[in-house]
């Protein structure tokens, strides 16, 4: 049972960019959290509340749509990945660097998977003598 829903799930993987979506959601992620979370250290509570939150729900609710656009229809990779190019360099200069620079290197990453991938199958390279021809040695 359990072998035959990850042989599902490989097979369904293997049919889009995988990790370029992976990349992209977990940069979201990244881009995200910072401004909405408050840390406590004893009595003080730090939390970073700017103009830089609310680009960050914006881009970061972006980025995952990009991620999940990616997953759910592969056909729209290129346009999925300039978008997540894009939003990832606006996220570097507007939120909190863009999630402390990881989030942005990761959102960039799975931008440039998704733009370079293709699940059209890899063309054996022709010689220019056409075909290669192996010569059998006889053993002696």
């Amino acid at each position: 049972m359990l072998l035959r829903v990850w042989r599902s799930f490989t097979a369904w993987r293997r049919g889009r960019p995988f990790w370029a979506g992976l990349f992209v959601a977990v940069g979201a992620l990244i881009i995200l959290f910072p401004p909405y979370a408050n840390l406590k250290f004893g009595d003080m509570i730090i939390s970073i509340q700017t103009l830089g939150g609310v680009s960050a729900l914006l881009i970061g609710v972006l980025l995952a749509l990009c991620a999940v656009a990616l997953w759910v229809a592969p056909k729209f990779r290129l346009a999925s990945g300039i978008v997540t190019v894009l939003l990832s360099l606006v996220a570097l200069v507007v939120t909190n660097l863009g999630g402390f620079l990881f989030g942005t290197l990761f959102s960039l990453l799975g931008g440039a998977l998704a733009v370079a991938w293709t699940n059209e199958p890899k063309k054996p390279k022709k010689t220019e003598n056409g075909p290669e021809t192996t010569q059998r040695v006889q053993p002696t």
